[in-house]
């Protein structure tokens, strides 16, 4: 009756929740005074009370934590509850006392004794034998005891640790024979209770125990971990297997390496794992991975063995990963090597990620080497028990990946060593080219389509680093002959391994052709499925089509991308029969593949081949594009615009979609959500990189049909030629049906989101309004300068109207990105995004719109309010904050744009007298700056007016600014340089000066020279000054007198008479030259005899060109 009515309290407090809070206080000391006085003998009452108590804790919650009497009093009265049935030699009862105390330790975590409750834990999990058997024969209390342990080491795994490692310590030595928790710690412990236990639930929370045990401490005990696991994996394994390397494969120096690696040491003494279960290894193998992934968000030293060592020297404590290398791939070995085919999966996925994070970690001793080299026999040994015949399907499958990735990494260098784990690549090839009769029978379809479609995914993987190492050696293609001489001979060449995999490319690309359409035809939706073939497509049966899909879900990306760079290398044009290859022209069908070719298909014209395949991959690419899920992965999507972008490599499917527009904009809309719902600078600059070949490839084909209506009118009018481009004749652009529409709104997408000041909604301005500029990231930069770029092309897309349309919007946001981004850098360089809108505001000023003649006046007046734009960028009181904002502005920067536009635009944009005015008016006041590096810019840019052949353009400048540079020169003449800036501002001005002595009219030439020579001769020095000259003043001698010389004899006249009427200028010219012979006489004879004739004549050469 008691026990039933306790139970119904139970229920009662846990359906109240907080509304029983009222009634804790006489509950709970009902609950206490029930559990002092009830016998122990009557367990059920005991466990029904437990239920009671645990229910009230739950109620007070986190209240438990107060420090008020009566919360006090109610906490101390849940501990002595746990107390006493703790002591109940019931083990139910002790169940219920240990969850009490979990969800004690839950609310108030300060006040439950960590180190008691761990002990305690330890003591029932270990079944009171101070830690030896490991095993409690009660099923409830181990469950209760782990689900404690399990929230315990979530908030503090380290301290729980350290507690069980203590209580053994504390115990009698001679208690712990053989799993000592000492040497292997709790982790090893449970490692072991793991081993023992068949329970499920027990299992998983042992596994989630250790899991949040590793997280939290792998880094910091990582010797320990490695060893664990290490004892996991090697206590089963056969030796005979591990000793198995096939010495063929070794260099001779490395055998011996190789085998101490792999070997098992018989004289190691015994661990306390003895034969564990195919499941705890394949838990350990998991661990290993998980260790190196906590060590990748740990420091970089765990990847860098020479800051490693440098590191372990200065403190012996430290431990990294790198330096246990060795033993990771051993761990791998054995367990890829194992009988055990889940243990072979686990196995090959550790040495997956072995590869994929040690492929770049540098050998100190061996510069240009990888410290991942030395391994090489032993990944060719893990690898090739996967290929054989009796393997299952999905441990090949897996050991393709490893394959493709190991090639990938560039770890081995040698054509010969490649080759080997190539061949294995080969094999599986030559499998899937046998037909389905050749796969076995003892698995189902779709574990022969998985293991298909994981050999075509790992040699695309490994055509398309192929196809990008050979792209960044920029080398020729190399003919059939060659290709088949190196791979016969075995040399080592940049594109070794585009050589191997040409040899099957022809295979290849029929295969990927037939998964594509597989695919294809897969992911139609429901309402077409009468479309798809009844006999099943290439790789896959009607009846397991369900099944294929995750397959081919999994594999696609990698494969299209791989069959786009194929068709980018052929240039969609059909291989010549004459050279063997006449099957890559031959359209591959699902029910054709694996066939003969005596199946009747309907032969097809080269232009309908070429049309089917672009199709097939710019259907599957929008497809998967437009309607992106949320499990999409960032490899499918880089695959996918890769493929994109090797595809517009080429002119003709360029052709295909400039001709068709609709195609396009569906294209650029598709793109557009990509960039809305992708944060990933990456995906969003390759999306951004399709987009200007889009651009491009408009372009391309408007200028066909410009050029095609002008040769088939010939003769005729311009005038009555049609207007091609976006725009026509009334130059209006409508949104949904525009490319240059969709175009601008992905731009504008990705400028406004790195920088919201451009959108005056935003901003709540109506223009471009002077803020402080800010410095994007790197990243940022980027995505600002690929919009820039795609801005500056689009008038080459508008008809002549259109392109007025659209010019305002382009030089807003152009001129936008310039005033927001010039920041103020050392050494006067300009930002990243600066320069990029400098060189779109170039492309865009010199379009050939500005000078067409039905849109040359409109032009010329928006590239005239442009530049008041960036003039205006200047004066104060269009800032918003007038001092720091004007003390942070580029001033090289805005000077730099309008250079850009005084040399890019008509002279009737820049001659108009009220803006030639303010351009010559800011270049006086960047003269007047006191920062060097910023005179040094102005002196540059004025050097490029100057030259500018148009005099109504460059002359005002010269008139205006040419008083003022010599004054500048003259305070330097009297001064005298002090340091390498002021050197360098002199020499800009000088080659200024000399520029204007060339552009001047003849009759003013000779007063120039009059001049500059004085100015030249005064920084000449005689021979006795030369020798204790500063280096600065020694290196201004030198470029004075080289001047003069190259003066001299053109206007000699001049020259002559400057000398002959000043006998000061004469005598320091004189000296001067007679010191520079003297000096050039003393290194004649040094240089003789230190330096061989060629050497020397190198040297001089070397010496006259700087």
């Amino acid at each position: 009756m008691m026990t039933w009515a306790l139970h119904s309290l139970s229920l009662i407090i846990d359906s109240a929740g907080p509304l029983y809070y009222v009634h804790v206080e006489p509950t709970l000391s009902l609950i206490i005074m029930l559990l002092l006085n009830v016998p122990p003998t009557h367990a059920e009452v005991h466990q029904s009370l437990g239920r009671c108590l645990n229910a009230l804790i739950t109620t007070l919650g986190p209240e438990l934590q107060g420090n008020s009497t009566s919360i006090s009093t109610l906490r101390a009265s849940c501990l002595l509850g746990c107390a006493v049935m703790q002591d109940n030699p019931d083990c139910l009862v002790q169940a219920q006392a240990i969850s009490c105390l979990q969800q004690l330790h839950m609310f108030a975590p300060r006040h439950v004794n960590l180190s008691s409750l761990v002990s305690c834990l330890c003591e029932i999990l270990l079944d009171n034998s101070v830690l030896v058997n490991l095993y409690s024969p009660y099923l409830l209390l181990r469950r209760a005891v782990l689900a404690c342990l399990r929230q315990l080491v979530q908030r503090e795994a380290a301290e729980v640790s350290e507690h069980a490692v203590m209580l053994a310590k504390d115990s009698r030595e001679e208690l712990t024979p053989d799993a000592d928790i000492r040497e292997i710690g709790l982790e090893g412990a449970l490692l072991i209770l793991l081993d023992k236990e068949t329970d499920e639930r027990l299992c998983h929370d042992i596994k989630e125990t250790l899991n949040y045990m590793l997280t939290s401490m792998a880094v910091e005990k990582l010797s320990l971990w490695l060893k664990l696991c290490k004892d996991v994996l090697a206590a089963s394994a056969d030796c005979t297997a591990i000793t198995c390397v096939d010495t063929m494969q070794e260099e001779e120096g490395d055998k011996g390496d190789d085998a101490s690696v792999l070997t098992t040491r018989h004289d190691e003494k015994s661990h306390p794992f003895t034969n564990p279960r195919w499941a705890t290894r394949v838990f350990a193998a998991e661990c290993v991975c998980r260790i190196i992934n906590q060590c990748e968000n740990a420091t970089s030293a765990h990847f860098d063995i020479a800051l490693a060592q440098e590191m372990k020297k200065k403190d012996s404590r430290n431990d990294f990963l790198v330096l246990h290398l060795a033993d990771l791939i051993r761990m791998a070995f054995m367990a890829a090597t194992d009988h055990s085919d889940q243990l072979r999966l686990s196995g090959l996925e550790m040495l997956l990620v072995v590869i994929r994070r040690f492929a770049t970690v540098p050998e100190p001793e061996f510069p240009g080497h990888v410290i991942l080299e030395q391994y090489q026999a032993n990944v060719g040994a893990a690898l090739r028990p996967a290929f054989t015949s009796e393997t299952p399907p999905d441990v090949t499958a897996k050991a393709c990946q490893v394959c493709s990735a190991w090639i990938a990494s560039g770890v081995v260098s040698d054509l010969n060593d490649l080759r080997r784990v190539h061949q294995l690549l080969v094999s599986s090839l030559t499998k899937i080219q046998a037909g389905k009769e050749a796969l076995s029978h003892l698995y189902n379809e779709s574990a022969s389509t998985m293991e298909i479609l994981a050999v075509l995914k790992a040699w695309a993987e490994v055509y398309i680093i192929a196809v990008q190492r050979h792209k960044n050696h920029r080398q020729p293609l190399k003919t059939t002959s060659c290709l088949e001489d190196s791979i016969r001979n075995g040399s080592c060449s940049s594109d070794g391994l585009l050589d191997l995999v040409y040899a099957d490319l022809g295979t290849l690309s029929r295969l990927w052709l037939a998964a594509l359409q597989d695919f294809a035809l897969l992911t139609l939706p429901s309402e077409f499925a009468s479309q798809l073939p009844a006999e099943g497509g290439a790789f896959y049966t009607a009846e397991t089509s369900e099944n294929a899909k995750l397959q081919y879900y999994n594999s696609w990306a990698l494969i299209l991308h791989a069959t786009a760079l194929w068709l980018t290398s052929t240039g969609f044009v059909v291989a010549d029969p004459d050279e063997g290859a006449s099957d890559l022209s031959r359209p591959v069908t699902p029910t054709s593949m694996c066939q003969g070719s005596s199946s009747g298909a309907t032969i097809k014209s080269p232009e309908d081949v070429y049309t089917d395949r672009f199709h097939l991959i710019l259907g599957i690419s929008v497809e998967f594009l437009c309607s992106l899920r949320s499990d999409a992965t960032m490899e499918s999507i880089t695959a996918c615009l890769h493929a994109l972008q090797a595809l517009l490599d080429v002119p003709w499917p360029r052709s295909k979609i400039g001709s068709d527009q609709d195609l396009g904009i569906e294209l650029l809309n598709v793109l557009h959500r990509v960039i809305l719902t992708r944060e990933s600078p990456s995906i969003q600059l390759a999306s951004l990189e399709v987009v200007r070949q889009i651009i491009c490839a408009a372009q391309e084909h408007v200028k066909e049909k410009r050029r095609s209506a002008e040769v088939d009118d010939g003769a005729a009018e311009k005038e009555t030629l049609p207007e091609f481009g976006e725009g026509k004749d009334t130059g209006g652009l409508v949104p949904g049906k525009s490319l240059v529409f969709a175009t601008l709104e992905l731009c504008v997408c990705i400028l406004v989101r790195q920088l919201p000041e451009l959108n005056p909604k935003l901003t709540g301005s109506p223009g471009v309004k002077a803020r402080k500029p800010q410095m994007l990231s790197e990243d940022g930069s980027r995505l600002v300068s690929a919009a820039l770029v795609i801005l500056s092309e689009l008038p080459a897309v508008c008809s002549p109207e259109g392109s007025i349309s659209i010019l305002p919007t382009i030089l807003y946001l152009t001129i936008g990105v310039l005033r927001e981004t010039a920041v103020k850098l050392p050494g006067g360089q300009l930002s990243s995004t600066v320069a990029a809108s400098l060189q779109a505001l170039k492309g865009i000023l010199s379009s050939p719109m500005a000078r067409a003649e039905k849109s040359h006046t409109a032009w010329t007046d928006l590239l005239r309010s442009a530049l008041t734009t960036v003039l205006d960028c200047w004066d104060p009181e269009h800032f918003s904050l007038v001092d720091e904002t004007h003390e942070e502005l580029d001033e090289v920067s805005l000077l730099t744009a309008i250079t850009v536009f005084i040399l890019s635009t008509s002279p009737e944009v820049t001659t108009i007298p009220c803006l030639q005015k303010r351009c010559i008016d800011k270049f006086k006041a960047t003269l007047e700056i006191k920062d060097p590096m910023v005179q040094i810019k102005t002196y540059q840019l004025l050097h490029s007016i100057f030259q500018y052949p148009n005099p109504a353009v460059s002359y005002p400048y010269i008139y205006s600014l040419a008083s003022c540079i010599m004054e500048k020169l003259q305070e330097i003449d009297k001064r005298k340089p002090e340091n390498t800036a002021e050197l360098q501002i002199f020499q800009e001005g000088i080659k200024v000066l000399e520029t204007l002595v060339t552009v001047a009219e003849e009759h003013h030439r000779s007063q120039l020279v009059a001049c500059l020579l004085p100015i030249l001769i005064s920084f000449l020095l005689d021979e006795n000054a030369l020798g204790s000259a500063t280096s600065i003043m020694r290196n201004l001698h030198d470029f004075a007198l080289q001047n003069l010389m190259q003066i001299g004899p053109q206007y000699s006249s001049v020259f002559k008479s400057l000398v002959a009427s000043s006998p000061a200028l004469k005598a320091r010219l004189e000296a001067a030259i007679k010191g520079n012979q003297e000096s050039v006489k003393v290194k004649i004879p040094t240089s003789k005899y230190t330096k061989s004739p060629g050497k020397n004549s190198s040297i001089q050469l070397k010496t006259s060109f700087l």
